[in-house]
């Protein structure tokens, strides 16, 4: 149902945004659920995340490939070869004969990877015609039905090996990212929706105050007439007036830049302006420290991140001692082979073909390369594994204090909530006895700053309860209200 109304609500911004380009501005209010669904589909942000998503699903793909047999045709169709070939003759000397011929070719073959080992072992069948263009002009045919072959380097790090270890931690990392990502921009758009809201309660709080600098000059004015105030108050309530004035217009600036902000994060135009609406309190759900650690250990990116770095720098120490200076390479291959002057006999009387080689490469003198290569190896993991450590513990740290933090501000919202009703209640006390003439203008200053502070202070810790909120959400990858593991469908469309 929540899909399907976001549907129809994206329809009507889209109808918004044909209309803006009219040239008509036009207004609607947002909601924060609205803001939040928006932004995760088409801000650049959510576009980003989703398109480095992509760039690892394809790569695990590719690496899935790479464990799969692959399927090889490859041939010349034709070649042609006229040339002058150098010819020794039976006394010795050579003589230059010319040479013209034609050659196609044909290869079957599959191939598979081993993994581990680091070798690879391969099924080939190979067909080849020779025509020769001059002389008797004769017709030549070379068949292999089958051969099978081996190549095995004896020493070697197997990267297919641990590629089998490393990428599928690496594809799991990447798709818990991709949702912590995901998440970040919630919590952008969160900080972007109650910038535009502060803003929006600084304005209104500035049209106020200048109403009530107004109504209190004229006021005082009439007091003055009457002798029941100071020239000095007078003044004073005049440069209030002032003040309230030029503060409209600086939050007015201000409202349309956090406006501008929010318009476009969400990837509106410039036609479109947003207003944003109070929403309701953050989600109040008991949450313990021991549930947040144990669904940050199955669910954050960091568990993952930190097994594949811890691989890769043991890979690392594997890649040093296999280059270190000795290679070894075994090529072995077996089948049969066949030649007639036409192509079905070339099939008949096969005879064996069989292949051999041993390749070695021995370093007599490297002034101790190898050697070192290795120790950098193990100094650079070393270096990562403290790293990683380090990592570790102040992501634990951190869930501590998000936990705190989070059970903090319930308390601290009603604090707030009920500081706002009393200032706006005494402030309106105090004006009524402003008017009355039994306080001075100090006073009903003093009220009014703490009024508007106060209001301030209330949307602040509003907007930091749904901070907090959101934080154990990227930290977990777990919806609280739903007790289900937060997921974010059509990625790859």
């Amino acid at each position: 149902m929540q899909k399907i109304l976001l549907l129809f609500y994206m329809f009507f911004v889209a109808i918004y945004m044909c209309v803006a380009q009219t040239d008509s501005v036009t207004t609607y209010k947002l909601r924060l659920s609205d803001a939040l669904d928006i932004a995760s589909q088409q801000s650049l942000d959510a576009l980003v995340a989703k398109d480095q998503m992509r760039v690892y699903y394809w790569r695990f793909r590719d690496y899935k490939a790479d464990l799969l047999p692959s399927l090889t045709f490859s041939g010349t169709i034709p070649s042609l070869n006229r040339q002058l070939s150098t010819y020794q003759k039976e006394d010795g000397t050579y003589a230059f004969i010319p040479s013209r011929n034609l050659t196609e070719s044909a290869l079957l073959s599959v191939t598979q990877n081993i993994p581990y080992t680091g070798g690879k072992i391969s099924v080939e069948s190979q067909l080849q015609r020779l025509d020769q263009l001059d002389g008797s002009k004769t017709t030549s045919w070379l068949t292999v039905p089958v051969s099978i072959t081996l190549e095995q380097p004896l020493i070697t790090s197997r990267p297919l090996w641990w590629a089998k270890k490393i990428e599928p931690e690496r594809y799991k990392e990447a798709k818990q990212q991709y949702i912590a990502d995901m998440e970040a921009v919630s919590i952008r758009t969160i900080q972007y929706y109650f910038d535009l809201l502060l803003s929006m309660v600084n304005y209104d709080i500035a049209e106020q105050t200048l109403k009530n600098a107004t109504q209190l000059y004229d006021i005082a004015i009439g007091k003055k007439r009457l002798g029941l105030i100071s020239d000095n108050d007078v003044q004073q309530l005049k440069l209030g007036k002032l003040n309230a004035s030029a503060a409209v217009v600086s939050a007015r600036q201000d409202y349309d830049q956090k406006m501008c902000d929010l318009r476009n994060y969400l990837g509106f135009n410039d036609q479109v302006v947003v207003e944003a609406v109070i929403p309701e309190e953050a989600p109040v759900i008991p949450i313990s420290l021991d549930e947040v650690r144990s669904l940050a250990k199955a669910n954050n990116p960091i568990s993952h991140n930190a097994r594949r770095r811890q691989l890769e720098a043991q890979q690392l120490i594997a890649e040093a001692r296999a280059n270190r200076g000795f290679k070894a390479n075994i090529y072995a291959s077996i089948g049969f082979t066949g030649s007639a002057s036409k192509f079905a006999p070339a099939y008949q009387n096969l005879q064996n073909r069989q292949i051999i080689s041993l390749g070695l490469s021995i370093p007599i003198l490297d002034w101790g390369k190898g050697k070192g290569r290795i120790q950098l190896a193990k100094s650079q993991a070393d270096v990562e594994y403290n790293r990683i450590q380090q990592e570790v513990l102040d992501f634990e740290q951190n869930i501590v204090l998000a936990v705190q933090q989070y059970h903090d501000q319930q308390g601290l919202v009603s604090v707030y909530r009920e500081a706002d009703t009393v200032a706006q209640r005494r402030y309106k006390s105090i004006f009524e006895t402003f008017v009355m003439g039994h306080i001075s203008v100090l006073d009903i200053n003093a009220a009014q700053t703490e009024k508007d502070q106060a209001r301030r202070n209330y949307i602040n810790q509003f907007y930091l309860s749904w901070l907090c909120f959101y934080n154990l959400r990227q930290i977990t990858l777990f919806d609280f209200e739903t007790r289900t593991n937060i997921e974010y469908s059509s990625l790859l469309q």
